[in-house]
């Protein structure tokens, strides 16, 4: 990935009406409660109360799967 380039995946900043942030791969969110997000992501992997807890299940699933492997 170059230096220029905007990152595919990370935390989606909480927009007016959400109430958590959720963690989005490709504009989608790892819930699949939302699509199509294009904002300012970010990839801290801390966990935070703000966060979805289906979002943070999913990505400590394929963290301990990929551990595993």
């Amino acid at each position: 990935m170059s230096a220029n380039a905007a990152p595919t995946e990370g935390w989606g900043l909480i927009r007016p009406g959400d109430r958590k942030a959720h963690y989005y791969r490709d504009t989608f969110s790892l819930c699949r409660r939302v699509g199509f997000y294009r904002g300012e992501l970010e990839p801290d992997m801390s966990p935070g109360p703000d966060d979805c807890a289906a979002c943070r299940k999913a990505l400590t699933r394929e963290a301990a799967k990929a551990s595993q492997t």
